[in-house]
């Protein structure tokens, strides 16, 4: 009877002793490849509702309503392509599509060229962590205020008896008011880049801040010039954060439709402008395919630049 109830209370011990192991390994962070799987589909569970719910079923029903047949009221559940044969043939979606791209791409250049030295002075050029990273949040001041606000103070700025023309004529440079500093796409892109160069500084600054300073040093004092400092070490370790700004600056003018409504002041246009006059007119149809073709060209620029910037490589 005393053997029967040892073995029992060995059995018992013997399946209770791989549970109490396997809690304390899940604890040690040494769980089995089952444990980790639950957490990970738990952990990724919100931001892919998330995503699905604002993001990939948004789009789909905007692609969806694209092929329905509009009306007066809004539109019929028939399909048609003439949404997009009405784009197609129309000079006027063309010409603001290839404008929409420029003042992106004209953007993105101009906010890299000036917002790598703003990146490269905060990382590199300032010796203390302390005063770098107020520097940094100073840069973020403008963004402390609304989009709209920083949008439309360049009016005052740029327009006829603004600042810059006051200070042009006074100082004699022109003789009378420079009209294409306010409503024109040179506006436009003025505003645009002031706008969004932060979101150009700001992952350039990160990349630039894991280059060890003695790196830099070493290049020096083998004879390296600045420009092959620049061209063989900065620029290819600060890759990951050049593209990923350049993503973001480049979607974000590929949308814009506030400030080239503020600024361009009817001169100039863009497709997002385009959308939001089709939706006003209630042409829901041909608002979702202008919004169709808009994802369309932006993702596709979006490949381009992770595919001819490499960042995976960098990463």
């Amino acid at each position: 009877m005393s053997n029967s109830s040892s073995r029992s209370v060995t059995a018992d011990a013997g399946t209770a002793r791989p549970a109490s192991v396997s809690r304390h390994r899940l604890a040690a962070g040494k769980g089995t490849p089952g444990d980790w799987g639950l957490a990970w589909a738990l952990l990724l569970a919100f931001p892919t509702a998330w995503l699905l719910v604002f993001l990939i079923i948004p789009v789909a029903v905007v692609v969806v309503v694209s092929f329905f047949e509009p009306t007066l009221s809004g539109f019929n559940r028939v399909f048609t392509l003439d949404n997009y044969r009405l784009l197609a043939d129309s000079d006027v979606f063309i010409r603001t599509l290839s404008n929409t791209v420029i003042n992106a791409v004209i953007t993105t250049v101009v906010t890299f060229l000036l917002g790598f030295w703003v990146a490269y002075y905060l990382a590199l050029v300032v010796p203390d962590l302390r005063r770098k990273f107020a520097l940094f949040i100073i840069a973020l001041a403008p963004f402390f205020t609304s989009f709209l606000i920083r949008a439309i103070a360049w009016i005052p700025m740029m327009g006829r008896e603004g600042l810059l023309n006051t200070a042009l004529l006074n100082l004699g440079i022109t003789s009378q008011p420079l009209d294409f500093l306010l409503y024109s796409d040179f506006a436009v892109r003025v505003a645009m880049i002031q706008l969004y160069l932060l979101f150009m500084v700001s992952p350039i600054f990160f990349s630039l801040s894991t280059i060890e300073p003695a790196i830099l040093e070493a290049a020096r004092d083998s004879g390296a010039g600045w420009w092959a400092i620049l061209t063989e070490i900065l620029l290819p370790l600060a890759r990951p954060g050049i593209v990923i700004g350049a993503v973001f600056v480049f979607v974000l003018s590929m949308g814009e439709f506030a400030t080239v409504r503020l600024i361009g002041g009817g001169k100039t246009s863009s497709v997002g402008l385009g959308i939001q006059n089709f939706v006003t007119y209630i042409q829901f149809p041909q608002a979702a395919a202008a919004a169709s073709i808009l994802v369309l060209v932006t993702v596709a620029g979006v490949v381009v630049l992770f595919r001819y910037g490499r960042v995976a490589e960098g990463l």
